[in-house]
């Protein structure tokens, strides 16, 4: 042992001894030698090789928890009764034990969180809850709980649920206890903390806390306090956000109980708008969920309650009141304010507007319960107070009419706004007219332009929904007209205004869309002269005019004498080319110094280059048109993210039956047919002129270039637009690919592209510039979006190759060496701290088993883990522990990197279908490289996100890799889910990035050594967390990852031939494991693997731009119908053990909404188990309770899109199958009279026999149960002979199979035609039919 490790020993002993003076003079040595270096250095190095038989932090933290227990015992048992100055010293004693320990810790965590995260709780845990403490150890133990543990991501990890839990028991109770001595607002970041780490790293609470938030709720009414509220809701907000998932009507129920409380709350006390956003945010998401999407009535998927309908009306009411209060603070104070409200607000007061809204109420009285003092609130016989609200679209034009200050009206524009544009069909016909006269006469009444955008925004949004109306009156629409021309005429005039040119441009594009007026002469002026500038909302009208209206001719611009004074005229075509690329008409452009807007803006991929093009077509419509009729591909669309609980509204609309996208989705995996761009002729006068222009415009950069001040944005700019033109005029026909190659425009492309290339080679030398990483970090995003992985023909497609042409082999080499090199620099933002394996030791292991190679890929490795806040943020303004994967971990140049490599990964993926002027092989190899095993180090923030873009990005999901560097690229997958298994939000992020690489695995011989090396790879990652999930070591995030990776297997081997999970040395199909998802404990992860359970039906078989679907064979399909029917109905089992009574009517809820979507999605997508599905519904009526219009809902959406008019004809079909397979389960309990005949739209058994006892009585009659048949004829009051007899063909049909039947042994059919034998005697006995009767129906 080290001299400086044999002092702290001999210190740390001298602090366990008895008497107290010789403890005092150890602290201070015992401080110094904690920061001495050599000290620090062995302990470190101590615990992270955690040999316990040396001494390392945890064991020097327990000496010091020893030590303190000593010197609070003493403080303890000392006398009670002493003087003030004595008392005060015992104080000052409490805190230096108190510092102490927060100085320990921070010493010990201060380079990696070295000590161990259940040593840190435990002492927390039992110091807060032993209340002889007192209030100094408890307030400094809550704030290292909340700086030291909480916002250390390792710590973060290895708290367990039961943990998370009892801290949030302990602190909410701690919170609701009314104490002077308690920091309430520390207290209640704590709980906000807990609950964020408690639903991010578990599956999240009990539903038994809301309890907790109830009463914190109601304590704050009581106590006029609002000590930490905001914290408490926001914990509220993240739990229900998790709670309302699986139990949407209990969350419901609890906003009924609770809202009324927040609104006294608000009404009565005086917050601060830090609360009262929390307030709204929590009213919003109680929209959500009671309103997913806007639904209006439960038949739509609303949840709906008479004391929900009252909330609302007085949140109605309440808003009302607090926009008014807004625009009164906003008039009377002194200084500037923003004249609009905050957009939380608005779009709150748009979602009740919608809600309360109706045309036949114009005003209600209503009660105000959460008005009444406490001590009434507590007598159920006190009297409500009562308030007349008035309603519906009169209070929006009321309050836009009764003020000329702005505070008072842009509050209700925006209102307007919002509620129109969210909920188009919330504005009736009848309002149009009022509104649109209203919103004309604001229109001119500019007081310094502040109240006008937010009239146009408002006048866009009107135009877009009388477009969208097609039951107006003519009547109507004239009035309309005259008022639309007028609001034309002045958002014409005001264009050249540049503060509003947006919103201008935007009202005439929404007109132009509509076609609400007659698009006149003037129009195109606007395009040809000086009153704007070319802009993204400028070039949107534009492509919106050209797409609906023929371009005139000409124009008069007032400009004649400097137009035609070169003796030429120039068309209204070539004139507006002219202004989008130059915006001047003068020929000298050459000369001129300035850049145009075009080199210097971002314009919508490719719409300048449509317009140019369509332009030079003589016709400039058809083209316009043809190309914005090309769809857009996948990968565009999933660039943009809905909102994150917007998935949660969709879940919600899914169990009500109200969203079934399954039914559709099938359209979009048809062949696609190619549209023919035959027809397109070219003006040759137009295009020479486009030539001309461009060659002219890239003259200019090329001219004036210098390597020290050219700016490679509008070098990339300039090449991009120059090949999107190409691109558009090969993907009309006017030239073909190889052309486009040998063109002059082309040419100067690549001329730009070197150029731009030097930037990037002079950056090599001069990395930490940082005004050169922002322009290089906008050139790659430039370059980036220039390419288009997509297969699907298009002009994106065609220009994207002709762009990958420009790269040289100089610059590709010099991106990859920047990478190379700043991948070795990493810069932090802020000082991170690196922290060690999320191992303790070998009792922590996460897989505990025998052997199983897939299993110790989550045990093997004791590396370090993700990066973590060393000081743990003083200064931290999240609540939490900052996830690995935060922006906030990377500098700038780790931006720059990352940017650079996306762009790499995707040129070496697209360059697979293109000629390139690069090795794509060499430059995939060299960022094959970036991941070896001797660079990559995992535990660094910027080396995952390297790893995560790779993985995602290099495979290329239309591109297969190499099966080699399919293997390169997995070897690292292992190492990082080991590294991050307990980190849910990273090891969800690695499942969903590792769905391309499926598609690659099924590629070339299957038997090769490098594709088993590779598949075995990635069943090995998915093995592990199938294992995991079924020990519930996976939040439902990561399961849903799991699900996604799953159901990308069943695509690329429906067979499950390799497919297959080896786990405890048992090996398990994809196709067998799939239908357990089915039966999950979250309903999220059910609805999913419910929605596609079609994998299990079809082969999903990629054919170039399109998917072919192609049925798999009969038994797999039999067999797959069979195992995920009984996963389902096993789910609905388990309820009843695992729900408490509470939860009992969700669980229930959704369990029959899994079981009905998944044999819903069955029935659409399998026609050879459809009658088998149908049955199985028939059968679940009586078996699961499923209720019988939510399956006749269903039933019909089906059958409608199978092209049947009406639902009754679709079961008819199938009725002679259905009463079969009914009367063959031979149970008391389904007899004929139990048949749920409702989903044929029956209402009673009567109508039931009536209508269908042609179907029914052969089925008897075969089975000779003629009681039965007798029972038919009474219900329905006829003869049961003349029953037999009107039934006898049919009966005759079942019989006579049976007599054709050959003895081989089988008891089942002999005794079937033993059965026939005697019902067909029976048929002829002259009590029935008898011979004569017989011959007759024969």
């Amino acid at each position: 042992m080290s001299l400086a490790l044999n002092d702290l020993l001999i210190c740390c002993r001298q602090l366990e001894h008895d008497r107290a003076t010789e403890r005092r003079k150890e602290v201070e040595k015992f401080k110094r030698l904690i920061q001495d270096p050599e000290t620090v250095q062995h302990l470190d190095q101590h615990s992270d090789s955690k040999q316990g038989k040396y001494l390392n932090w945890d064991a020097v933290f327990r000496v010091l928890q020893k030590y303190i227990q000593k010197e609070t015992e003493c403080l303890r048992t000392a006398k009670p009764n002493v003087s003030t100055s004595t008392q005060a010293t015992r104080q000052k004693k409490m805190q230096e034990i108190s510092s102490l320990v927060k100085y320990f810790i921070k010493c010990a965590n201060k380079r990696a969180p070295r000590l161990k995260c259940q040593e840190l709780l435990n002492y927390i845990m039992d110091t807060v809850k032993d209340s002889s403490n007192g209030a100094i150890y408890g307030a400094d133990c809550s704030n290292i709980l909340l700086k030291d543990i909480l916002s250390v991501r390792k710590y973060w990890c290895e708290i367990s649920q039961q943990q998370w839990t009892e801290l949030f028991s302990v602190y909410f109770r701690l919170y609701l206890k009314p104490s002077q001595d308690i920091n309430r607002v520390l207290v209640a970041r704590i709980i906000e903390a807990v609950t964020k780490g408690c639903c991010s790293q578990t599956d999240g609470l009990n539903s038994k806390f809301l309890d907790f938030f109830s009463k914190a709720i109601q304590h704050a009414r009581q106590e006029k306090t609002s000590a930490g509220l905001n914290h408490i809701l926001a914990a509220f907000i993240i739990f229900l956000k998790t709670l309302a998932v699986n139990f949407r009507i209990r969350v419901c129920e609890l906003g009924d109980e609770i809202l009324p409380t927040l609104l006294y709350i608000w009404t009565q006390h005086r917050l601060n708008d830090s609360l009262k956003e929390v307030i709204i945010e929590l009213f919003q998401l109680q929209i959500y969920i009671h309103h997913p999407k806007g639904a209006k009535t439960q038949e739509k998927g609303a949840y709906e309650s008479r004391k929900w309908k009252s909330i609302l009306y007085n949140v109605y009411d309440l808003l009302v009141n607090e926009i008014s209060h807004i625009g009164n603070r906003g008039k009377y104070s002194s200084g500037s304010r923003n004249i609009a409200v905050k957009e939380n607000l608005i779009e709150l007061m748009a979602d009740i507007c919608h809600q309360v809204f109706n045309e036949d109420t114009r005003s209600l009285e209503i009660s105000q319960s959460y008005t009444t003092t406490q001590r009434e609130f507590s007598d159920n016989n006190a009297t409500c107070k009562k308030r007349k609200i008035e309603l519906g679209w009169e209070v929006i034009k009321d309050h836009l009419q009764k003020s000329q200050n702005d505070f008072d009206v842009v509050p209700w524009l925006q209102i307007a706004t919002q509620l129109i544009s969210k909920y188009p069909s919330s504005l009736p016909n009848c309002e149009l007219s009022p509104l649109l006269m209203i919103l004309h006469q604001l229109l001119p009444q500019q007081r310094h332009g502040e109240r006008t955008p937010y009239v146009l925004r408002c006048l866009m949004e009107v135009a877009l929904c009388q477009g969208k109306k097609s039951n107006l009156e003519s009547s109507q629409k004239s009035d309309l007209l005259k008022l639309w021309i007028k609001i034309w005429s002045i958002t014409f005039r005001g264009i050249s205004s540049e503060q509003i040119q947006a919103e201008n441009f935007g009202l005439l594009g929404a007109i132009i869309q509509g076609s609400l007026v007659e698009v006149d002469r003037e129009f195109w002026k606007l395009f040809t002269g000086s009153a704007c500038r070319p802009s993204c909302p400028a070039v949107c009208c534009l492509t919106l005019a050209l797409t609906i209206c023929v371009v005139p001719e000409t124009v008069k611009t007032g400009m004649e004498k400097n137009i035609y004074d070169v003796n030429r005229n120039f068309s209204l075509k070539e004139l507006i080319m002219k202004w989008l690329l130059f915006r001047q008409l003068e020929d000298d452009f050459e000369d001129s110094a300035e850049l145009p807007p075009i080199l210097h803006s971002n314009f919508p991929h490719l719409a300048l280059e449509k317009i140019l093009v369509s332009l030079t077509m003589k016709n400039c419509k058809a083209a316009m048109n043809f190309f914005q009729s090309v769809p857009e591909c996948e990968q565009h669309q999933k660039d943009t993210e809905e909102p994150s609980f917007s998935e949660v509204e969709e879940l919600f609309l899914q169990t009500t039956f109200d969203k079934m996208d399954f039914l559709t989705i099938v359209k979009e995996h048809t062949t696609e047919k190619h549209q023919s761009s035959v027809g397109f002729s070219v003006h040759q006068n137009l295009k020479q002129s486009l030539d001309r222009y461009l060659l002219g415009l890239s003259e200019q950069l090329l001219n004036n270039y210098s390597s020290e001040t050219s700016n490679s944005e509008t070098l990339v700019r300039c090449s991009s637009l120059l090949v999107g033109v190409l691109g558009c005029y090969c993907y009309v026909g006017v030239i073909a690919e190889e052309e486009a190659y040998k063109s002059e425009l082309f040419q100067k492309a690549k001329s730009l592209m070197q150029y731009a290339g030097e930037s990037i080679t002079l950056f090599k030398n001069k990395t930490n510039e940082e005004c050169r990483i922002v322009s290089l970090r906008n050139m790659m995003h430039l370059c980036t979006r220039c390419l288009h992985n997509c297969t699907k023909h298009s002009p994106n497609k065609i220009a994207s190759g002709f762009f990958l042409r420009l790269l040289t082999s100089k610059l590709m080499n010099d991106i990859a060496s920047i990478c190379t090199s700043l991948v070795s620099i990493i810069k932090k933002p802020f000082d991170f701290g690196e922290v060690e394996s999320v191992e303790d030791g070998t009792d922590e292991n996460l897989m505990e088993m025998e052997d199983q190679s897939s299993m110790s890929l989550f045990n093997d490795y004791p590396a370090s883990s993700a990066v973590d806040a060393n000081e743990s943020g003083e200064s931290q303004i999240t609540i939490g522990a900052m996830n690995p994967l935060a922006e906030e971990h990377l500098s700038k140049q780790d931006l720059l990197f990352l940017d650079m490599l996306k762009f790499l990964c995707m040129c070496v993926t697209t360059a697979q279908t293109n000629t390139v002027s690069f090795r794509a092989a060499d430059i995939r190899r060299k960022l094959l490289m970036l991941i070896d095993s001797s660079m990559l180090d995992l535990t660094k923030s910027l080396h995952l996100h390297m790893y995560l873009v790779l993985l995602k990005d290099l495979p290329g999901e239309e591109y297969p890799l190499p099966m080699e560097d399919v293997v390169e690229l997995l070897k690292p997958l292992s190492n990082v889910c080991s590294l991050y298994r307990r980190d849910q939000d990273v090891c969800k992020t690695i499942l969903n990035h590792v769905l391309h690489i499926v598609t690659n695995l099924c590629q070339g011989n299957m038997d090769a050594e490098n594709t088993r090396d590779a598949q075995g790879q990635f069943l090995t990652v998915i093995e592990a967390f199938w294992h995991l999930t079924k020990e519930g070591k996976c939040t439902f995030s990561v399961r849903m990852a799991l699900v996604k990776c799953l159901k990308t297997l069943l695509e690329a081997d429906p067979y499950s031939k390799w497919a297959i999970l080896n786990v405890m040395g048992k090996d398990f199909p994809v196709n067998e494991v799939f239908p357990q998802f089915l039966a999950d404990n979250h309903h999220q992860v059910r609805m999913l693997a419910a929605l596609s359970i079609n994998r299990l039906f079809q082969h999903m078989k990629k054919g170039g731009p399109s998917t072919l679907l192609k049925a798999l064979p009969l038994k797999l399909q039999q067999a797959a119908f069979e195992n995920s029917y009984l996963k389902a109905q096993e789910g609905m089992r388990e309820v009843s053990h695992r729900a408490e009574n509470s939860d009992i009517l969700d669980e229930l809820c959704n369990r029959k909404a899994i079981l009905l979507m998944m044999i819903a999605v069955v029935l659409y997508y399998s026609p050879v188990c459809e009658k088998q599905a149908l049955f199985a519904l028939c059968k679940s009526v009586k078996e699961n309770g499923l209720e019988p219009h939510l399956i006749k809902k269903v039933l019909e959406k089906v059958s409608e899109t199978f092209g049947y008019r009406h639902l009754e004809d679709f079961m008819a079909s199938h009725l002679d199958y259905l009463v079969l397979q009914w009367i063959n389960l031979q149970d008391t309990e389904y007899s004929l009279s139990s048949f749920p005949f409702i989903l044929l739209n029956y209402t009673n058994i009567k109508d039931f026999y009536r209508s269908c006892y042609k179907v029914l009585i052969p089925h008897l009659v075969i089975r000779s149960h003629f009681d039965e048949v007798k029972s038919i004829a009474n219900q329905i009051q006829e003869d049961w002979k003349s029953l037999l007899t009107d039934c006898f063909p049919k009966i005759i049909v079942n019989i006579l199979p049976y007599f054709a039947y050959e003895d081989t042994g089988d008891s089942g059919m002999a005794q079937q035609r033993k059965t026939a034998t005697k019902v067909y005697d029976m048929l002829k006995d002259e009590n029935l039919l008898g011979k004569q009767g017989f011959g007759s129906c024969s």
